[in-house]
């Protein structure tokens, strides 16, 4: 049901006036008249008495005039929750990350926009597929994801580099050289980073260029526990080496190994987004990236 024509016809209750209500509706009498008479036809009722140049409401209009108030009344109330949600809505900022971000500088480019902006709220999702970029763009969805290839896309901003290095116990055969050749690993068990299914990009890949099909005895996503079983003597992992953060203990040691791999981290939003806060990060973004450069 319109809702014009039933706040024009609370309106015209009020004022018993066709002049009235349409100056007060910025309207032309005639304009309202239409508008009660379509209102009076969908209805199947006369809502006003028009005789000698007075308007009153027939019983009919004062039947359904309570009616009429909560419909528009409840009408407004969904209206303004929905503005609400709305607005709340557009001041959700929505990234998906890499479970690692903290230790990367896209966590940092994130803090200082959420310090400027005390009134966006963020919404953080992990995922492991942010680990090679393996997911479907959604519309108002800030990606923080990381590529073994570089990417030149203006929905794609940049913030660092990062390359795989081994992670060995303190007390591994190997610790003492610098670079280590990844050959010299051939013998090693390999616990892997990432899922089993899709692995936290090919180490095997890596490993076979270096002449040899790693041993592969364990494959997961907690970094805790792979590194927990490094120390217990259980294998070697190769690993990002900023995705380790400061999570060595005093029984690890990182050492730089050839060949490696370098990967590229980056943000992505769609072109299509209409979020606010999304919008607003990007801006953000792009402004401190144009700094740098």
């Amino acid at each position: 049901m319109d809702q014009q024509k039933l706040r024009l016809f609370l309106d015209l209750t009020e004022t018993l006036n066709y002049t009235e209500t349409a100056e007060r509706n910025y309207m032309t009498q005639g304009n309202v008249s239409k508008k009660i008479n379509a209102l009076e036809r969908e209805l199947q009722v006369p809502l006003f008495d028009r005789k000698n140049r007075q308007i009153q409401l027939t019983e009919e209009g004062q039947l359904l005039l309570p009616a009429i108030r909560r419909i528009v009344e409840d009408y407004q109330a969904l209206a303004d929750t929905l503005s609400d949600y709305r607005e709340k809505k557009e001041r959700v900022l929505t990234v998906h990350t890499i479970p690692t971000m903290p230790n990367y500088l896209g966590f940092d480019r994130l803090a200082t926009f959420l310090k400027q902006h005390p009134e966006v709220h963020l919404n953080l999702k992990e995922s492991e597929e942010m680990a090679l970029g393996a997911f479907e763009i959604e519309k108002n969805t800030v990606y923080f994801f990381r590529s073994m290839s570089q990417i030149v896309e203006k929905n794609a901003i940049p913030t660092e580099k990062d390359h795989f290095v081994a992670v060995l116990s303190k007390d591994h055969p190997l610790v003492d050289q610098a670079p280590i050749n990844l050959a010299a690993l051939a013998k090693e068990n390999f616990l892997l980073l990432g899922q089993a299914q899709n692995s936290y990009y090919s180490v095997e890949q890596l490993c076979r260029e270096a002449g040899f099909d790693p041993r592969i005895t364990y494959q997961g996503t907690r970094i805790d526990l792979i590194l927990r079983m490094i120390e217990e003597g259980l294998g070697i992992s190769l690993m990002m080496e900023k995705s380790l953060g400061d999570s060595l203990s005093e029984e690890l040691v990182v050492r730089e190994i050839l060949p490696t791999k370098e990967s590229y981290l980056y943000f992505c939003l769609s072109e299509e987004t209409d979020a606010q806060a999304s919008k607003a990060f990007f801006n953000f973004l792009h402004s401190y990236h144009s700094k740098l450069e």
